[in-house]
């Protein structure tokens, strides 16, 4: 044990020597979370919208004569230029609990009988034509997207007059208030320390362990270390504790930061979110030794380790959602290791933004890590210059 305890320390030491090794691992990680606070943290708040509304439309019942005016409308105002974004439901307890957890703004109801109702007011002359229209108080994109539903069906009164020659119907809003689910409000500050934590793990598994065992074979460490009683299971035990301990130092000044600057506690300190970081370094590493395994020299390594760090990093979704892309791209997002790692610490916090469940940010980066080890393995000899 202590034989290993002093070759796993001899490696820290030679290797935090390095100034490069030094900034990329402890220093520009605090950076980063420093520049993306400081200029994104702003522009972010617990009611973020677009500029698009969403809202939900319930039928009751199938709109006929006049009633097909309400129709053109909606499908108007959701068209491309529109301000909505619509969605149908075929029950108003499904559209109302999307209202309650926050995926529509509003929920307009056209409600059963509206065209008898429609009939009597235009053969009476008298009598309302009642749409009811459901909102989160407290809201203001649901607030907004319910004033604007009202000036709409105005419009649709003064649309009626003019194709009915002068027939006037008196169609209004009903507004019912509805309670929204109580959410987790979105802390940029929050959101993003998983992400540049995840960053700084990729740093230290892509660049410090595969240049170090590229390193070691070609300027002939390794051959010095055959002739030493120290066997390949503790060289590789040193070399992986090598890379926990700068992961765990760097991180910690991270935490550091984190709370004593910005204020951001909680969750970050959940066991259940630093389990998933302890995850995270596990299959990155392995991650780092396929790479090693496919490399001859000190060039491949850095170009290969640059260009999947790269990758990783800004199609893994570390800094901001990903699931929107393009399918040309979003093939890459769902085969990428980082992109269920982040998610995974982020749905611990409360935050979710794939659709994915925990089994597949799990069982996902699991397969990689196998895969990657396997790799390695049968590529073992020509990593430590046996051949």
């Amino acid at each position: 044990m202590s034989r290993l305890w002093n070759f796993t320390s001899g490696l820290f030491k030679s290797e935090i020597r390095e100034f490069q090794v030094m900034f990329w691992s402890f220093i520009f990680p605090l950076i980063l979370y420093f520049i993306l606070t400081s200029v994104f943290g702003s522009f972010y708040g617990s009611d973020t919208q677009g500029v698009s509304f969403r809202v939900g439309i319930v039928r009751e019942e199938n709109l006929a004569g006049f009633g097909k005016i309400i129709d053109e409308v909606i499908e108007g105002i959701s068209s491309e230029s529109g301000p909505f974004v619509k969605q149908e439901y075929g029950s108003i307890d499904d559209a109302l609990d999307d209202l309650r957890e926050g995926r529509q703004d509003i929920v307009l109801v056209i409600p059963a009988g509206t065209n008898a109702k429609m009939t009597s007011a235009l053969a009476l002359k008298m009598g309302e034509v009642p749409l009811r229209v459901h909102y989160i108080s407290g809201k203001e994109s649901s607030s907004i997207a319910s004033s604007i539903i009202e000036e709409v069906i105005n419009e649709v009164n003064l649309e009626i007059e003019r194709r009915g020659e002068g027939e006037f119907l008196d169609i209004v809003t009903e507004t019912r208030v509805i309670s929204a689910i109580e959410e987790k409000p979105f802390d940029y500050k929050e959101y993003i320390f998983p992400g540049v934590a995840l960053m700084m793990i990729l740093s230290v598994a892509l660049f410090n362990s595969p240049i170090g065992l590229i390193q070691y074979r070609v300027s002939g460490v390794n051959k010095k270390l055959y002739t030493t009683p120290l066997r390949s299971l503790e060289y590789f035990a040193g070399h992986f504790f090598k890379l926990i301990i700068t992961m765990l130092i760097s991180l910690l000044l991270l935490y550091l930061v984190a709370t004593f600057v910005y204020r951001v506690g909680g969750s970050i300190f959940d066991i259940r979110f630093i389990l998933t970081l302890l995850f995270s370094m596990i299959v990155t590493v392995s991650f780092g030794l396929m790479i090693a395994s496919f490399s001859k020299k000190l060039s491949t390594v850095t170009v290969l380790g640059q260009s999947l760090y790269q990758i990783m990093m800004f199609l893994g979704g570390l800094y901001f959602p990903v699931f929107d892309l393009p399918w040309g791209l979003r093939w890459l997002v769902y085969a990428l290791p980082t992109t269920y790692l982040v998610e995974l610490s982020r749905r611990v916090m409360g935050y979710q933004f794939a659709p994915l469940s925990v089994g597949w940010l799990i069982a996902v980066p699991l397969i990689w890590t196998t895969f990657s080890l396997v790799v390695f393995a049968v590529n073992f000899k020509k990593v430590m210059g046996y051949e």
